[in-house]
This record gives structure tokens, sequence and C-alpha cells, in this order.
């Protein structure tokens, strides 16, 4: 017998992930594939890191057919991939690889799901302001009297 030394009340014991609250939230995808669907299609899969405020870090995802026995269903995950290839600078994408840590602003709403309850689903890409990106500063030197001028 293996010995844990394990104590189940130092843990929560729910598995609640509630979702977002519906609003805009500024993300990077940091994960980008292409799946094959359980119907024989192809869907997009992104996943969405919250970068600012109180949900900072927490994730999101979405899923876009892009081969479905439905026109349709075709058609709207096409128009999505092309509304986020467009708010991410990226109007012609040959790898989801491209997706991968572009910055976008996204909109979420709340979609109650039969079995399971509410869940977040992204409806929104728009174009994120740019960021500025703290500089690493190089480690400094000793400052050579010769070179350094006189103001610094």
């Amino acid at each position: 017998m293996a010995q844990l030394g394990f104590n189940a009340d130092d843990y929560a014991h729910t598995d609640e992930f509630a979702p977002l609250p519906a609003g805009e939230y500024l993300t990077m995808i940091t994960q980008s594939s292409l799946d094959n669907t359980r119907s024989g299609g192809q869907m997009v899969r992104l996943t969405y890191t919250v970068m600012e405020g109180p949900f900072q870090g927490r994730k999101l995802w979405s899923r876009h057919n892009i081969i479905n026995s439905s026109p349709k269903a075709e058609e709207i995950g096409r128009r999505e991939i092309s509304r986020i290839a467009h708010a991410v600078g990226q109007p012609r994408i040959n790898d989801t690889e491209q997706l991968l840590q572009q910055v976008v602003r996204i909109t979420i709403v709340l979609q109650d799901d039969p079995g399971y309850g509410a869940k977040n689903e992204v409806k929104k890409w728009a174009t994120a302001p740019q960021q500025r990106l703290p500089v690493p500063t190089p480690a400094r030197q000793a400052a050579d009297p010769a070179t350094t001028p006189p103001w610094g």
C-alpha cells in the first residue's frame, strides 16, 4: 500500500468554473489547431487568454467549422475566421500558427447550455489597441566619463 499523505480538506472540493461576465475582453490567442469533427469535417479551435483586469489569465475558447456537411455551418465558421484574421491583421492565413500570440479584443455573451448550464460564447472580434509592452532594459554598466553626456 502506498502512503499519500494527502488531505482533501486543503483544497476546494467543487468543480465549479463560473463563466466570465458578458462583455469585452482584451485577449491573446494562446492555442490554435485544426481538428477533425465527429461528422468528418474540420474546425479551427482557438484558446484566448485574458490579458488584463480582474479576470487576467482566464481562458476562453471558440470553434469554427471550415469544412462541414452543412453549408450554413461552414459559411458561418469561415465568416468568423475572416473576422478574426482581419482583427489580428492577418487576412491571408495558411496555418493556424499564424494566429498564435495575436492580441485581439473579443466580445463574449452568456449562452445557456441545457446539459451544462451557462457558458461563454465569443461573438465578436476586433482589432486591439496597440499594446505597449515593457522593453527589457539591459544591465546597467559603469558609466564611462569620456562617453557619458553631461545630462545623463
